[in-house]
């Protein structure tokens, strides 16, 4: 899911448009910088270059400073090299300091203002390949291209893992901070504690990798969904003001303004909201602003707005407590009549048979022939997210929690509910699944599930293994109960409990 809150630099960047002005004319110099080359001066001497291309030679030959690999080692995008420049500039940054850094020191947002114009802030870093830096040298061995080829590999391999090691990541650090006591509620104990802002950094820094956004974006269901409910439903949305929150690449931003808003303001406090600034610019999406911050502590250009829109559900719908600020924005910043898109959201329950509890929980009782039943019951405790096959379902499903979006409250993560889950055929059951859908409750409605009888979406579904599978016959009752509460050590997992066939068990969605 794309994410709104970050806390707010002092220099931070509220607006793409707000430095169009000054790069107007840099524009205009790139232009006749690309046909014409233009005087460059080398980043670490005195040595002015006829192009910009030769001085990245010069940069290579002289300076052992390889841009493809610096671009490489940080995941650096464009606004990463206009900052290095001007971190470089600023600081009077030698190359070889540049080589022993291991952490990309010019990451404050002030380093996007420029001392002075210069061609190293409009060269296109996004086109560094491999060859672009090439010193005249031989080709190279095929040992070196075999070398950049596992290279590229890793990076593909790493994208894919972003997700999962964006909530490992962030079980780690939770993990490092255990001890550290959160500030009390406030007032009536309804408002809920932020996690310290070392957590929200690391949560939010999560969502600058490629990788999820990628694997989000390319969620046709979930794409495709947001899109047609936005386009469909054009009436809702032209002439109006529409905030979007947690706008990431802004893909959702542009879609409101292809529905004809009048004006649209997306918020996120990930990195990635630069990257989106320039695809708003590149696209000329002239309506659209975006805002780098923390929604709960950013003065947004507009106070009020006609229509709030965001993809906030996480893993078992509320994974993440990014409904936290969606009900944030809809007290502070949603006008009289206001709409909240999506409307409304469901969250169910059903039963699987056992073959995903073989795979994942009896797997550790015989690992080639070593007893590691020690982490069984840890690969119970934590929920496992998987697309489940829909020939395993055993039961019908239950809606056990509905949320609407003009009337939840922050408790909302608490409820408890009964159920009752027939059985539609027999099995040994081994896990109850957890599940969601969204809905656009418009004229045209339009709205999408994570259920397993459905296409898969990124969101998986939520498997909670129970500790020994149970025998089941077509028409029986599965009856027992499923608490779920917010975490008191961190506000964005869940302690969820379910008891069933006389056992009562634990979980952590984190």
């Amino acid at each position: 899911m794309e994410n709104p809150n970050l806390q707010q630099n002092d220099e931070s960047i509220t607006d793409p448009s707000s430095d169009e002005e000054a790069y107007d004319d840099i524009d205009d110099d790139e232009e006749i910088g690309e046909d014409e080359g233009e005087p460059t001066t080398c980043l670490f001497c005195t040595n002015v270059l006829p192009t910009i291309e030769t001085a990245i030679e010069h940069l290579s030959k002289d300076h052992k400073v390889d841009l493809l690999q610096l671009k490489m080692k940080f995941e650096m995008d464009q606004y990463a090299f206009i900052k290095l420049i001007n971190y470089t500039r600023a600081n009077k940054l030698s190359a070889e300091q540049l080589l022993l850094t291991e952490q990309p020191l010019w990451n404050d947002e002030k380093y996007l203002k420029p001392l002075e114009y210069e061609p190293w802030l409009c060269y296109d870093y996004d086109a560094l390949k491999n060859g672009n830096t090439t010193t005249g040298e031989a080709a190279e061995s095929v040992p070196e291209l075999r070398r950049r080829l596992a290279e590229q590999a890793q990076l593909l391999q790493q994208a894919s893992e972003d997700m999962e090691r964006m909530r490992n990541d962030y079980k780690t650090l939770l993990q490092q901070e255990k001890g550290e006591k959160m500030a009390s509620a406030a007032g009536s104990g309804n408002e809920v504690v932020r996690n310290t802002p070392k957590f929200d950094k690391e949560y939010f820094n999560s969502y600058s990798h490629f990788g999820i956004h990628h694997e989000m974006l390319s969620d046709s269901v979930r794409t495709s969904s947001y899109r047609k409910a936005l386009l469909d439903n054009a009436k809702y949305l032209s002439g109006k003001s529409v905030l979007d929150v947690g706008c990431g690449t802004g893909i959702l931003s542009i879609f409101a303004s292809q529905a004809g808003a009048a004006n649209v303001v997306g918020i996120d406090n990930s990195e990635i909201v630069y990257t989106a600034m320039d695809i708003v610019r590149k696209n000329n999406v002239k309506n659209v602003k975006l805002v780098k911050g923390m929604l709960e502590d950013t003065e947004l250009p507009e106070a009020k707005y006609d229509v709030i829109i965001s993809e906030w559900m996480g893993y078992f719908l509320l994974y993440e407590a990014m409904l936290d600020s969606i009900i944030y924005a809809r007290e502070r910043h949603l006008k009289p009549n206001g709409t909240i898109l999506p409307n409304r959201c469901t969250l169910h329950l059903l039963a699987i048979n056992e073959e995903l509890h073989a795979q994942h929980v009896e797997f550790w009782s015989n690992v080639y022939d070593v007893d590691m039943s020690d982490l069984r019951k840890r690969s119970i405790e934590e929920p496992l997210m998987e697309v489940v096959n829909p020939d395993h379902i055993l039961t019908e499903s239950e809606q056990i929690a509905n949320f609407d979006m003009m009337t939840a409250d922050l408790n909302y993560p608490n409820f408890t509910y009964e159920f009752s889950l027939k059985c539609t055929k027999s099995g040994k059951l081994g896990a109850f699944v957890g599940y969601f859908d969204t809905l656009f409750e418009l004229e045209n409605k339009v709205e999408f599930s994570t259920s397993p009888r459905h296409t898969p979406t990124h969101w998986k579904q939520t498997v909670f293994f129970i500790d020994q599978p149970q025998n089941v016959k077509e028409g029986d009752v599965i009856k027992g109960r499923i608490k779920s509460r917010r975490h008191q050590g961190d506000v964005r997992a869940l302690r969820v409990d379910i008891e069933a066939f006389g056992k009562h068990h634990k979980y952590t969605v984190d």
